[in-house]
């Protein structure tokens, strides 16, 4: 039985709430949230009662839980996961893991320390577009990955924090993409980042809305990032259009529900000049397993049951973590960084 403390009772917690009140094998004992009036309000939402606390190491010490939902907000991460790995408790958390690169090397160091899981949402890894392109690549069907392109442009209007942050953009939303772009290549890591930021005079945000990356990749591929907040029109899924460029063609996701190959064609014998265009033919959706958060939380209560560890273990998700960070330094300095 998964005997769950919920610490952080925002409102991203409802998507935490709805898949684990319907499992039979979770039990949640206890809340923690240091405004009392938001833990309050979750529990009368789902009609619960159990003991509420403004201190999470409290809740741990008196609430009997073998597993920790963390929800609170990135920069007081740390302090949350360590407290539940210290004490015995697996940890799934919301991302990112933290907002400091020291920070994130210590709860990694925490989890081995611990011999207990610390698992990172990363809920874009099971939308069916981005399984479905994954299996493509991993089938070779048009050869090997040697670039990634992926367009992310929205007019995003928020109201709160976000539009007072230094790099709205790159720190809030891009962990989603070079997360998703990692799991393409099969978790290859980012070996080095040149950033460009920018705010054009139409922008909303306090810091920069826009940025252009481009990383290269463990695996002697490049991926390539134009990403904005402000823009204002063409816009694009949320999740990204993408294109991954291979040695016999390239496979694509609209970043909705569509999914190709574009399969390259024999040059003809002879040709003075040739300008090569690939056959184009859509791909069925693979649609097994849950979409999202549902998917991923899935995968963590198989993981933990099974004694494994999962895609978006800690150990595998510090180093989409690190391509943010390396992307605001570049940004910062004007340089290409080593990772």
């Amino acid at each position: 039985m998964f005997r769950v403390i919920v610490a952080g009772c925002g409102s991203i917690v409802n998507k935490w709430m709805a898949n684990a009140l319907k499992r039979e094998d979770v039990e949640i004992v206890a809340l923690a949230d240091p405004f009392p009036e938001n833990a309050k309000a979750l529990a009368a939402r789902y009609a619960l009662s159990l003991p509420i606390f403004a201190d999470v190491e409290k809740a741990i010490a008196q609430g009997n839980a073998n597993l920790m939902f963390d929800t609170t907000p990135p920069a007081v991460h740390e302090a949350v996961v360590v407290a539940g790995l210290r004490a015995g408790l697996d940890v799934f958390g919301e991302k990112p893991m933290t907002d400091q690169m020291d920070s994130a090397h210590r709860m990694v160091a925490a989890a081995e320390a611990s011999g207990k899981r610390y698992f990172l949402m990363q809920n874009r890894r099971y939308l069916h577009g981005i399984r479905t392109l994954r299996r493509l690549i991993e089938q070779g069907a048009v050869g090997k990955p040697y670039h990634v392109s992926v367009d992310m442009l929205l007019g995003a209007h928020f109201t709160g924090f976000r539009n007072q942050m230094d790099h709205p953009l790159i720190v809030d939303m891009s962990i989603h993409t070079f997360d998703e772009a990692r799991y393409l290549l099969s978790d290859a890591k980012a070996v080095s980042c040149y950033c460009q930021e920018y705010n054009p005079p139409h922008s909303w945000y306090k810091g920069d809305g826009g940025a252009d990356c481009i990383f290269e990749m463990s695996d002697g591929s490049v991926l390539n990032f134009r990403g904005s907040w402000v823009s204002r029109s063409e816009n694009t899924s949320a999740h990204g259009s993408w294109s991954v460029s291979c040695g016999e063609g390239a496979a694509c996701w609209d970043g909705y529900r569509k999914v190709w190959l574009n399969e390259a064609q024999p040059v003809p014998p002879g040709a003075g000049y040739f300008e090569e265009e690939g056959l184009r033919r859509e791909i069925a959706l693979d649609t097994a397993g849950r979409e999202e958060h549902d998917g991923c939380l899935d995968d963590m209560f198989r993981a933990l049951l099974a004694g494994e560890s999962m895609q978006t273990d800690c150990r595998n998700n510090i180093h989409s973590l690190a391509m943010v960070h390396a992307a605001v330094e570049s940004s910062a300095s004007g340089r290409k960084v080593l990772l």
